[in-house]
């Protein structure tokens, strides 16, 4: 005789009890998705959601102009360069200066003058007759509007060794700034050849030291016709080596520059690490980067204030 197999009908009062459970735990997922979506709200609220990248989306792109409000800040200083220069470490400085705006908002600097430029956020109360100093090597392509009429700025251009630059970019550097720069500066200066192979498989095609160089060599050009366009009276070079070494005379000339008083105690800011990054690269390296990088740089060091 075979044995019967047993049952898998549920009894009615077991089946009722399971049911309500499973309705509960269903309310109960959706009040919590719910609550997950107002404390996101909230959070929102109170959180500043602005990053490069969407700065790039909505700005960049989608405006164009990115330096439309700085007539609204005469007497301005403004400090550019090729980006992984110390331009934000001598922004820091002079913006802490006395009778500076310190406008800080973020751990970022230079996103805090790029959205304030650009119109998108006001800085913060100032005294009335402060003056502001922004960092803008953000500005790459845009960099034709520094000729904008009827702004009131000086320009202080920090130069850096392409070595010491390249370095940084290849390993301490985020992604996606290095691509904007290569995408604004470097990609310009690549063979059709390469532009075609870039065009259709991307970063793989050209090696990323090339590309550091490229968007080095890119930004110093722009330093030249900066350089030509402005004159001696509105744009100051500075060898970012020289400032290091030689902190307290070059910061007296930079200070003298942009008309505002210098304090001894300003040099505690500049400090000597990261001199010597080219010791850390391959020897193949440094020739590529010799190669692409040293005629132009050698070119604006001529330019640059002497220490």
């Amino acid at each position: 005789m075979s044995t019967p197999e047993p049952s898998l009908t549920l009894d009615q009062p077991l089946r009722r009890r399971l049911d309500r459970a499973f309705l509960r735990a269903r309310s109960a997922l959706r009040q919590l998705k719910r609550d997950v979506v107002k404390l996101r709200e909230r959070l929102d609220e109170h959180s500043d959601r602005w990053d490069w990248p969407r700065f790039h989306r909505e700005v960049r792109v989608e405006r164009g102009r990115l330096l439309c409000c700085l007539d609204r800040f005469p007497g301005a200083v403004l400090i550019s360069g090729c980006q992984r220069s110390g331009t934000t470490m001598l922004s820091r400085i002079v913006r802490e200066s006395a009778g500076m705006a310190n406008y800080r908002r973020r751990d970022d600097d230079e996103l805090d003058a790029a959205l304030i430029l650009a119109g998108v956020e006001s800085p913060s109360e100032c005294p009335p007759d402060a003056r502001f100093c922004f960092q803008t090597t953000y500005l790459n392509e845009s960099y034709r509007e520094y000729f904008g009429e009827g702004y009131d700025y000086r320009l202080i251009w920090v130069l850096r060794n392409p070595y010491s630059v390249v370095h940084s970019m290849k390993y301490n550097w985020d992604r996606f700034a290095f691509e904007e720069l290569f995408g604004g500066c470097g990609y310009p200066l690549l063979e059709d050849r390469e532009k075609r192979l870039y065009d259709a498989i991307g970063r793989a095609a050209v090696g990323k030291t090339r590309r550091a160089c490229l968007s080095y060599v890119g930004k110093q050009l722009q330093a030249e016709a900066l350089a030509i366009g402005l004159g001696p009276d509105r744009m100051m070079i500075v060898d970012y080596d020289d400032l290091v070494r030689h902190k307290l005379r070059m910061l007296r000339r930079i200070y003298d520059f942009i008309a505002l008083p210098f304090a001894r105690s300003y040099a505690d800011g500049i400090h000597e690490r990261s001199v010597a990054k080219s010791s850390l690269l391959a020897p193949k390296e440094k020739r590529l980067i010799g190669a692409l990088c040293g005629p132009v740089y050698e070119r604006i060091k001529a330019l640059a204030v002497p220490p």
